[in-house]
């Protein structure tokens, strides 16, 4: 896959909002693969038919429990970005107050401390590799 690389002008509420949104964008594909993986998974497999053990019914769950608890983690990281752009827009796109907000601190699984970092950093930007699942 090839890798998409950003200039982050830090403070800049627009660069945030892109770097955000391209993540976002990063967990939809990355649970629209998950499930396809499981419906090839399901389509592919016959637990009833005749030579099928207990052992590969084992497997067959393990698999699809492994793909669910992927897409649980897609779905969070979602569920995170969401709401650290809503707390950038509760303090009025002020990237900074977000990452001080101690309120904020104790509800999100968010890294802030490196997002505090950044935001303190000297530059003015700063490159970001992302890679594209």
């Amino acid at each position: 896959m090839e890798t998409k690389r950003y200039k982050v002008r830090l403070n800049s509420t627009e660069k945030i909002e892109e770097l955000l949104q391209e993540i976002y964008d990063q967990a939809c594909r990355q649970l629209n693969e998950i499930q396809n993986e499981i419906n090839k998974l399901t389509n592919s497999t016959n637990l009833g038919a005749d030579g099928v053990t207990m052992d590969d019914k084992s497997r067959y769950a393990k698999a699809i429990h492994d793909y669910l608890g992927d897409k649980g983690k897609a779905i969070a990281a979602k569920f995170e970005i969401a709401k650290f752009m809503g707390e950038i827009v509760k303090h009025n796109g002020d990237a900074k107050a977000t990452v001080n907000d101690k309120n904020f601190q104790k509800r999100t699984a968010l890294n802030l401390n490196d997002i505090r970092a950044a935001l303190n950093d000297e530059d003015d930007s700063e490159t970001y590799n992302l890679k594209k699942n």
